[in-house]
């Protein structure tokens, strides 16, 4: 008798440690197969990818939701529903520019939806003559925010090209997408009149 609840309790263990637990189903396809919605209230535990391979594409980005009611639900993001990624990289060629100044191009990017850095400027052209006193001018590559949309100044702002010169913009644009960066408030410092100071660290880091 002793040996034969032995062999009855290896049995149920056996079935215990490889049976597939369905929840809100009646035919589980995985060791935990769930059919509804997924709450995780303490922490997810996660394993590493050591390597991406080429076969290796359809990813899925699982996280879990800190401003859901209660905290915890878990959702994922499909790269492949996307119309833009976390970061953008776009390259641009600006030619047949009159004399050398873009001074206001709509980039026609939602301010409120995305962040615009300026990346691997190139200038291709006639160099510009100097001016008065050896004078440069005053070369200026940036963009900046107008009517909810960002927009790009590249161009000396006192010395043009002569008219007979040609000049050629080449430039990587990276577009971040907000939602998925905290964006930190304005730091305001005064200098008084100096060079040289400090800043307050930027608050809510973490």
């Amino acid at each position: 008798m002793p040996k034969l609840l032995l062999y009855i309790t290896l049995c149920l263990c056996s079935f215990v440690t490889y049976s597939q637990v369905g929840i809100g189903m009646t035919n589980p396809e995985a060791d935990l197969h769930i059919n509804g919605d997924m709450l995780i209230q303490k922490e997810l535990i996660r394993s590493q990818i050591d390597e991406v391979t080429a076969t290796d594409e359809e990813f899925k980005l699982l996280t879990r939701l800190t401003n859901s009611t209660p905290i915890g639900e878990v959702t994922y993001l499909d790269p492949d529903d996307l119309t833009v990624a976390p970061i953008n990289i776009v390259n641009y060629r600006f030619f047949n520019i009159n004399s050398d100044n873009l001074e206001n191009v709509d980039l026609q990017y939602d301010t409120g939806k995305y962040v615009i850095a300026i990346s691997n400027f190139q200038y291709i052209g006639d160099g510009i003559d100097k001016g008065p006193s050896n004078s440069i001018g005053a070369f200026v590559t940036r963009v900046f925010q107008e009517n909810n949309t960002w927009h790009l100044e590249i161009r000396n702002r006192f010395l043009d090209l002569a008219a007979t010169k040609s000049v050629e913009y080449r430039l990587t644009l990276i577009v971040y997408d907000k939602s998925y960066y905290k964006e930190l408030p304005t730091i305001r410092v005064d200098l008084e009149g100096n060079n040289t100071g400090s800043t307050s660290a930027p608050e809510n880091l973490n």
